[in-house]
Formats: C-alpha cells, structure tokens, sequence
C-alpha cells in the first residue's frame, strides 16, 4: 500500500470578512492554496466567535474546504476541515472531515495552520 504524504500549503489570504451579530460573529474567509509558488487549490472558510453577557471563549469553531484546481470526476476535488481557531495567536488546529475520493485517505487526520502554513496529516496508524 502506498503511503499517503502530508499536505503542506502556504495561504495567501484573498479576504477576511467579519459579520457581527448579539451573539458573537461570523467570520468568512478565502483564500490560495499555494505550494512551491503556484496556486494548487481555494480554500473558503467559516468561523463562529460566541460571546453573550460577559461569557466568550478563547478560539473560535472553524469549518473550511479547500477546492483544488483539477477536477475529480463530475464535481471539483474537495477536502473539508473542521477544528478551532485560537483568538490570541491565530494559529488553527483540528481534523480532517470528508474529503472527495482523492483526499479521502486524509479524513480522520489532522490538521495545523502555523505562520500562513497548513499542514494536512493522514491519519496515524
């Protein structure tokens, strides 16, 4: 069996947009996927801060799908991750959810985003 590599991409970030409302906010984002300076895929993400009479938390929910240029058959490879994001550093970590057949050897892995890197993992074992 072949083994499966870590994913790494620099992300260029293309807008950060937040949307506030009484109980915390939305924040929506996009961004390029580049590796050894080419695009290779967008990633869109949404991030959920709580906060309601004095009670927050100190990251946020993160949901985020990275769509690769080439596509998979009738739809467009795919890769979903979900995890947090720390409010105080920005960094991002979590696990790979569901991905398109392609990627779907990475679901169940981690995931980091340190210093505009992420960092795909597949599952241990």
């Amino acid at each position: 069996m072949a083994t499966v590599p870590t994913l790494s991409y620099s992300l260029e970030l293309i807008f950060n947009e937040p949307a506030v409302d009484d109980w915390g906010s939305w924040e929506y984002a996009a961004a390029y996927a580049m590796q050894d300076g080419q695009q290779v895929a967008q990633l869109i993400a949404t991030k959920r801060t709580n906060s309601f009479q004095g009670s927050s938390f100190p990251a946020s929910m993160l949901t985020a799908t990275l769509i690769f240029s080439d596509p998979d058959g009738p739809t467009w490879a795919n890769l979903t991750i979900q995890g947090i994001h720390d409010l105080s550093s920005n960094n991002e970590t979590g696990s790979v959810s569901s991905g398109s057949p392609i990627y779907a050897p990475y679901i169940g892995g981690n995931f980091t985003f340190v210093d505009g890197v992420l960092t795909i993992n597949p599952p241990a074992g």
